[in-house]
């Protein structure tokens, strides 16, 4: 591949492949940049983080611990002349506190810059060195502690022996600074360098990967905009009803291929139509002999075009013969209808007459049908009447039996007290005799008393007489007053059953009347039927006279019709 398939897309071949090749293959190209890009991309993002984690992890970690170390050896010394310098024993004994504790933390600074710093002759020489110091340092502390040693001499030793060993030291430290300084700068050179490269060929293909997108996404729109306008405006112009179209589009992908068959379509379509034309402009001139000239041209679905021009001078032929069949059917048929209306005419007058005269008939009975509803009413009116006059007497008959029933009972009351009366006259009578015996006995004396006695004798058997004549007066009048409420029971039923008999009648008397209410609408709807059909009848020998006159028209137009039609060629049946 040269450069200039590297930065634009090959027109030629787009123009000879598939639609669906062409984009496929724009994209797919792009999308390999692109991953050649995320792919650098990624190199670079893990080179730089390599990096950085690698100035950290061992670099940043090991010149901290150096740093640490180096600060504490200084502090070491410190100590050391600070003890000796001390003028009270609590002060130096601290200081000797402190630099236990720093050797101390030189065992722990020893494992950690192990991990991160990986010169392992240096370390060697590092330990050994700070092995010195260590034993120096612990020598002038048993100088200090042992009570024989001057200031001096302690001086002396920290100066000559233990000050050079932790020079040693901290030459050591300044080695290993130096060591992670140049490796930092190398880890940081080469994550630089790599870093650089890979951005430059991301850009690079970034650079060349939008400068195909744009070549190939011009040519690409190229091939395809190009004969699609061709082919919108060859489409438009047919739509406009233009044959006359050119294309000049010609490739091997699927718009070559539709320019070719619009082509080719058109110049079928305009052959089609040219016989159309010719067709229909025979037809026009009347000639229905044949449907098209050129029957061949109608292949696929254009064979329904050819059936229909065929079926149309067919149609047109067979209507044509059957036009001038009718045409004279309808001139007899005309002379026929003119007589048949001159007789519905006739007919019609007689028919008017005689609708006038059911008219009038009509008319009375629909009055005497009126006189008979309202005289139904004024029946209906006196049969409630009557039924009021009945109900009220029915009333009063029970009045009447109310007050049998009463005397009834007063003359059963009355009974019973003559009844007690007779009885008070018996024992009157017995009292009387006994009162006549005693006054026999008593002689002389007793005359007065048995007149008083004989007279009590007698009013009591007048009482007694008076008692069984009023016992017989109230049995006959009981039975009297039971005769008597049979006669009222008896005429109590029969008012009730005149009371029902002039409710059915009044019932009847009310349908009767409803009856010839209906009658009466009946017979308006009849008079207004009639009046109806008198206008229907008017109406017919109007139109009876019209349809006479235009028969005569129409059998003068299917003359005419006949010879327009003689005028036409059709095919022989």
């Amino acid at each position: 591949m040269n450069i200039k398939g590297l930065i634009a897309a090959d027109k030629n071949k787009l123009k000879n492949q598939s639609v669906a090749s062409k984009v496929s293959g724009i994209f797919r190209n792009a999308s390999i940049r692109f991953a050649l890009v995320i792919a650098f991309m990624v190199v670079t993002i893990v080179t730089a983080v390599w990096g950085v984690y690698s100035i950290y992890s061992r670099d940043l970690k090991a010149d901290n611990i150096q740093g640490e170390i180096r600060i504490d050896i200084q502090a070491l010394s410190k100590h050391f002349l600070w003890a000796l310098s001390a003028t009270t024993e609590e002060v130096r004994t601290s200081e000797l506190e402190k630099i236990s504790e720093a050797f101390s933390d030189f065992n722990g600074y020893k494992e950690e810059l192990s991990k991160v710093y990986d010169n392992e002759t240096m370390i060697k020489q590092f330990y050994e060195h700070l092995a010195v110091v260590e034993a120096n340092g612990k020598t002038l502390e048993g100088m200090f502690s042992d009570g024989h040693s001057t200031n001096e001499d302690i001086f002396e030793y920290f100066d000559g022996t233990l000050y050079p060993s932790i020079n040693d030291v901290a030459s050591d430290l300044k080695t290993v600074s130096q060591e992670i300084a140049e490796h930092g700068q190398a880890v940081y050179t080469r994550t630089l360098i790599t870093t650089g490269v890979s951005a430059a060929l991301s850009f690079l293909i970034i650079l060349t990967t939008v400068l195909f997108i744009a070549s190939g996404g011009s040519a690409l729109a190229k091939s395809i905009v190009e004969p699609v306008d061709e082919v919108r405006t060859a489409a438009r112009d047919m739509s406009e009803g233009k044959l006359d179209i050119n294309i000049e589009y010609r490739a091997e992908d699927e718009l070559g291929e539709l320019a070719h068959d619009l082509r080719k379509s058109t110049r079928y379509t305009a052959s089609i139509v040219s016989d159309i034309s010719e067709s229909l402009g025979r037809m026009a001139t009347g000639d229905f002999t044949k449907g098209t000239d050129n029957p061949k041209l109608y292949i696929g679905d254009y064979s329904a075009i050819k059936d229909a021009l065929e079926d149309i001078a067919d149609r047109l032929s067979t209507t044509l013969t059957q036009v001038r069949e009718s045409s004279s059917q309808v001139s007899a048929g005309a002379q026929n209808m003119s007589e048949g209306a001159t007789a519905l005419a006739e007919g019609a007058t007689d028919q008017a007459a005689a609708i006038q005269q059911l008219t009038a008939s009509v008319s009375t009975v629909t009055e005497q049908t009126r006189n008979v509803a309202d005289a139904a009413a004024q029946s209906n009116e006196m049969a409630q009447k009557v039924k009021e006059d009945v109900d009220t007497s029915a009333r009063k008959m029970h009045l009447v039996t109310d007050a049998m029933t009463r005397i009834t009972e007063a003359s059963k009351e009355i009974e019973l007290v003559t009844n007690s009366i007779e009885a008070i006259a018996k024992q009157t009578q017995l009292l009387a005799l006994n009162a006549s015996i005693e006054a026999a006995r008593a002689g002389d004396a007793g005359k007065g008393f048995a007149v008083v006695a004989g007279e009590i004798s007698q009013l009591a058997n007048q009482s007694s007489e008076a008692a069984k004549n009023t016992h017989q007066l109230i049995s006959d009048t009981m039975d009297e007053i039971s005769n008597g409420n049979e006669v009222v029971d008896e005429t109590k039923a029969a008012l009730e059953l005149v009371v029902e008999s002039v409710n059915h009648v009044s019932e009847m008397m009310t349908t009767s009347g409803n009856m010839a209410k209906d009658q009466v609408t009946s017979m308006e709807q009849i008079t207004e039927g009639i009046e109806q059909i008198s206008n229907v009848v008017s109406s017919n020998s109007a139109t009876a006279e019209e349809s006479s006159a235009v028969s005569q028209q129409l059998s003068e137009e299917s003359s005419m019709l006949n010879d327009l039609i003689d005028k036409f060629k059709v095919k022989n049946g």
